[in-house]
């Protein structure tokens, strides 16, 4: 299950709607855990990814040992295989996750649902192994010895959701199933609602591991599909090359500034239809090197299965758009950013290379936690601000919410 059940008290006498909603949600958050906490191995797999193997229900104190087990570690994948457990639990790590730009996956023949999904979900590449399976339902209280959705609890769950940059269509399928039910992704429905994720390749088409792995080959094999989707495949077609082309924008804009205006200084062409008007090309640049100056480190990754391109064979132009992450630092003003650009290109063949004739983006700026562990710390603390200046004015008669032992 995605939460712990806990029974709500929620008839406050003179205190508003607001105030219940804020009750519940600390009740939801913070409800104290039972269970045996989950099972965090971190394993070598003799190359440049790790493996973190997460096995059993999370629990509010696996937050702190997922913190611990990462801490050293850089380039890794997280394999998961749980029935569910806190959704703090799930939020917290799967936020770690995304920070840390691990990948996620779900080995063969294993599930990985409720809370375990919500982590799952905080991959910035997210994998499923042959017969793995992912499940999600809404979050839910037990009221009254019955099992009641929590629109808190999805209010929470939709602002994580939002924060790794799933689409709206995305949030509502993840939260539509009942608490008592549970929706199984499928490839087809993943694509649907934008949720990015590949099928990993068969045992049979993976070499075994290296005599000093102690990884699993079919998870071994993560860091080269990884590759092979960040840059896509070399086409000889006018949508194949306009991809590529696209693909070597991001590339570019995550090199130092002196190879990043070099490069785009090739790619435009002499007059640039730029965010909704016709504008030279030197001006383009020009507007370019102010950004890369205000945010000389930059990361730039585009979502593979986010990309549709569309040609028209009389004019040998090509519309791309897709999605993109990414990151921003200034060192000399320790700022930072992080955002979600969706991306508009129009790139033209006629010349004797392709050039970039359109361009256009929104951005969705993604606020910065706090600390990499918990980007709900603010969000929390202004809960606990709330609710203890309404306890101060409660009247001493007021029933108190009390966590009690869930069900298992």
């Amino acid at each position: 299950m995605i939460f712990r059940r806990v029974p709500l008290s929620l008839s406050f006498s003179g205190t508003c709607f607001a105030v219940r909603i804020l009750v519940a949600v600390m009740a939801l958050l913070f409800a104290v855990p039972v269970a045996q906490a989950a099972s965090i191995d971190v394993r070598s797999s003799g190359g440049v990814m790790a493996l973190v193997m997460v096995e059993g229900d999370l629990e509010l104190t696996d937050i702190e040992a997922f913190r611990n087990k990462v801490a050293s570690v850089g380039k890794a994948a997280v394999a998961f295989r749980s029935d569910g457990g806190s959704l703090l639990a799930g939020i917290r790590i799967g936020m770690m996750i995304r920070v840390h730009n691990f990948t996620t996956v779900v080995p063969d023949a294993s599930q990985c649902a409720s809370a375990c999904a919500v982590a799952w979900l905080g991959g910035v590449h997210r994998f499923l192994g042959q017969g793995a399976k992912v499940g999600f339902h809404a979050a839910y209280v037990q009221k009254s010895g019955a099992t009641a959705e929590s629109g808190p609890g999805n209010a929470v769950l939709g602002a994580y959701l939002d924060q790794i940059g799933l689409p709206e269509d995305a949030i509502v399928y993840i939260t539509q199933a009942s608490p008592n039910s549970m929706k199984w992704l499928s490839m087809e429905e993943a694509a649907q609602h934008g949720i990015d994720v590949a099928l990993l390749p068969p045992p049979e088409a993976i070499p075994p591991p290296g005599p000093n792995s102690s990884v699993p080959s079919v998870v071994a094999s993560i860091p080269s599909v990884v590759a092979s989707e960040e840059q896509p495949q070399p086409q000889t077609s006018l949508a194949g090359r306009a991809t590529a082309l696209v693909f070597a924008v991001a590339a570019h804009w995550s090199e130092p500034n002196g190879e990043t205006l070099r490069a785009l200084d090739n790619l435009y062409a002499d007059k640039v239809f730029y965010h909704g008007k016709t504008t030279p090309r030197q001006a383009v640049l020009a507007e370019k090197r102010v950004f890369a100056e205000r945010w000389p480190q930059r990361t730039y990754k585009i979502r593979p299965h986010s990309v549709t391109v569309s040609c028209n064979a009389s004019t040998e132009i090509c519309r791309v758009q897709g999605v993109m992450d990414r990151e921003l630092v200034n060192p000399t003003t320790s700022a930072k950013s992080r955002d979600v650009t969706n991306f508009d290109y129009s790139i033209a063949g006629g010349g004797p290379a392709l050039k970039i004739a359109s361009e256009t983006s929104t951005v969705n700026k993604i606020p910065e936690p706090t600390d990499e562990s918990s980007p709900l710390t603010s969000f929390v603390a202004r809960l606990f601000s709330q609710v203890s200046k309404i306890r101060q004015v409660a009247s001493p008669t007021e029933p108190q919410t009390r966590p009690s032992t869930p069900p298992r």
